[in-house]
């Protein structure tokens, strides 16, 4: 069986890109750290990290275990608060994936909201990749996903897509660091603080660079919208994020700000993606929830 306090140590390697980090916020030492990656990797039989990379990148292998783990640790911590629960019956349980990159402001709101109208319903939130939840909506693992996704982007035939609106990208500076990168090269010279691959976001940008013949600098590959924001505020490079999410924290950190980059306009579909139109009336709800956060 695998240690819980090995799965903990391994997310947060991941969440901070750095073993040294995760020794300070764990108490441990660096060599306690490296020995409880390495005791995942014996059991779990794969490499969970590329040795070479800096900052630390994960294996394809090692991605597939950091969702799985930081779900098994999500469901932990809600075991700790099982007995403030009501002692319902539950007549139904809905499965829905959320994004990584929407997870963090979306779940508590979604939970609340969710108990409130369905109190004898429970709805469970898997997160992931938006290319992860489609697969496994296709597969019957989950209801309905909701999804951030390029405009290009072909679902299988036997899939359904309810749009709810479009994000646009923005790309996200050191207020007063660089206002001379008014261009997508003078931005891509800088570098960026991005999501490790497989994240919508990166994925629009490298189609935007590419086309341009550029390439994607990442001087910082790290996950969740808070760390990249830091990481920004730190001087390591630029992010790129959907507006609603930086005119939310702009408000609370002055420091931050939108780039005015003539030559990028490029948007996000946002809506849930479903395989049985038993569901329409969850899609129906969530697509509420999604219009009342974000539009």
């Amino acid at each position: 069986m695998l240690e819980i306090k090995d799965l903990e140590t391994f997310i947060y390697a991941v969440e901070n890109s750095s073993l040294t980090v995760t020794s300070e916020k764990l108490g441990v030492d660096q060599s306690t750290v490296t020995k409880r990656i390495n005791n995942i990797e014996k059991k779990l039989k794969g490499k969970l990290f590329n040795r070479k990379s800096r900052p630390l990148q994960l294996t394809h292998f090692g991605e597939k275990v950091y969702f799985k783990g930081r779900y098994i640790l999500e469901q932990m911590e809600q075991l700790e608060y099982f007995y403030q629960q009501e002692t319902l019956t539950y007549q139904a349980k809905i499965k829905i994936g959320v994004p990584i990159t929407l997870v963090d402001d979306l779940s508590e709101y979604i939970s609340e909201r969710y108990k409130h109208d369905h109190y004898l319903t429970e709805v469970e939130m898997q997160s992931g990749w938006g290319r992860s939840l489609i697969q496994q909506v296709a597969e019957g693992e989950l209801a309905l996903a909701i999804v951030m996704i390029p405009s290009n982007l072909n679902f299988s035939s036997h899939l359904y897509f309810e749009q709810i609106g479009t994000l646009p990208l923005v790309i996200v500076s050191l207020k007063n660091g660089i206002k001379q990168h008014t261009s997508l090269e003078r931005c891509s010279k800088k570098g960026w603080v991005i999501h490790p691959e497989g994240c919508c976001f990166r994925e629009c940008l490298n189609i935007e660079l590419k086309q341009r013949k550029l390439f994607l600098y990442a001087n910082k590959e790290i996950f969740g919208i808070e760390p990249q924001l830091h990481s920004i505020l730190n001087g390591d490079g630029l992010g790129i994020f959907p507006k609603p999410f930086i005119d939310q924290h702009a408000a609370f950190n002055s420091n931050l700000e939108i780039m005015a980059v003539d030559d990028f306009n490029v948007s996000l579909n946002v809506g849930i993606i479903y395989a049985d139109q038993q569901h329409l009336n969850e899609v129906n709800y969530f697509a509420g929830i999604l219009r009342e956060r974000y539009f």
